[in-house]
C-alpha cells in the first residue's frame, strides 16, 4: 500500500494547494481590475485541477477504506467541499465576480484544509 499511498497523498496535496493558489490569485487579481481572471483557458485549468483532486481523493478514500458514515470529519469535509464549490462557482462563475461569495468560499476552503489535517469536525475547539 505504501507504494500507492505516499505518492497519491503528495499529488492530492499538491493539486489542492495549486487550486487554493489559483483561487486566491484570481480573487486578488479581480481587486486590481485584471481581465484575465475569467479567461476560458484559466477556467479550464481550474476545472481540470478540481477533477484531478476528486479522482485522487476518491482513490485515497477507497484505498484507505474511509467511510463518511462512521467518520464525522470526512462527512464535515464533504459538506464543506460542497459549500466551497457552490460559493466558489457563485463568486467567479458566469463572467461575474462576487466578493461575498469569494470570502465565503475562502472560509469553507480553510475549514476543509483544517479538517483534513486535524481530522476533527470542531478542529479541536471542543
Amino acid at each position: 500500500m505504501d507504494w500507492f499511498y505516499s505518492p497519491m497523498v503528495k499529488m492530492h496535496t499538491l493539486l489542492a494547494w495549486c487550486s487554493v493558489g489559483l483561487f486566491v490569485v484570481r480573487g486578488l487579481a479581480h481587486q486590481f481590475g485584471a481581465a484575465w481572471i475569467m479567461d476560458e483557458r484559466l477556467r479550464t485549468i481550474v476545472f481540470s485541477s478540481h477533477v484531478l483532486i476528486v479522482v485522487s481523493g476518491i482513490s485515497l478514500w477507497g484505498a484507505l477504506h474511509h467511510d463518511p458514515r462512521y467518520e464525522p470529519w470526512m462527512t464535515a469535509k464533504f459538506i464543506a467541499l460542497g459549500f466551497y464549490f457552490a460559493t466558489g462557482h457563485w463568486a467567479v462563475g458566469r463572467g461575474e465576480f462576487r466578493v461575498i461569495g469569494y470570502l465565503l468560499a475562502l472560509l469553507a476552503l480553510g475549514y476543509v484544509a483544517a479538517v483534513s489535517v486535524t481530522r476533527q469536525v470542531l478542529l479541536g475547539l471542543a
